[in-house]
């Protein structure tokens, strides 16, 4: 089914785009919700009017998320575990954790734009997680992690 998106949707493309879905997903998610629309030429020539404001919006966007990868760029985040002698973690790191520790510094950001190495940090060390702030662009956040005091 080939639909011209109206929203940007994650994992299919941005405002403005004609793509190629499946007929369900288009047809019980897509179009039911208003972030997608049957593609025409109607709707096409729709598109293609607002396109300026499109792609304003797509710019402001952009520049927010790269003011927000600035902000996170080098910051390093210290999370205290039980860990055994040898350094290994009573339990792991995980981007929730993370990305609670980065809430109570005052920066939101969803737990699932959040990758670890790994999958989840194990052992005690400094680490860097990848923070997803636009489509293809990542900052970089050292988390150290240190054993806690008994």
């Amino acid at each position: 089914m080939k639909i011209i998106l109206l929203k940007d949707i994650e994992n299919v493309g941005e405002e403005g785009e004609v793509r190629q879905v499946a007929d369900g997903y288009g047809r019980n998610f897509l179009i039911p919700r208003g972030f997608a629309m049957l593609f025409s030429k109607h709707g096409q020539t729709i598109i293609d009017q607002r396109k300026a404001q499109i792609e304003a919006r797509k710019a402001q966007k952009r520049n927010e998320a790269l003011g927000f990868k600035e902000k996170l760029q080098g910051l390093q985040i210290v999370i205290t575990m039980p860990a055994g002698d040898n350094g290994k973690l009573f339990g792991a790191v995980t981007n929730g954790i993370v990305a609670d520790h980065l809430a109570q510094m005052g920066i939101t950001v969803e737990k699932r734009h959040i990758s670890l190495p790994g999958n989840a940090i194990k052992l005690v060390g400094v680490y860097d997680a990848r923070v997803k702030v636009l489509e293809r662009e990542y900052a970089v956040v050292k988390v150290e992690v240190k054993p806690q005091e008994a």
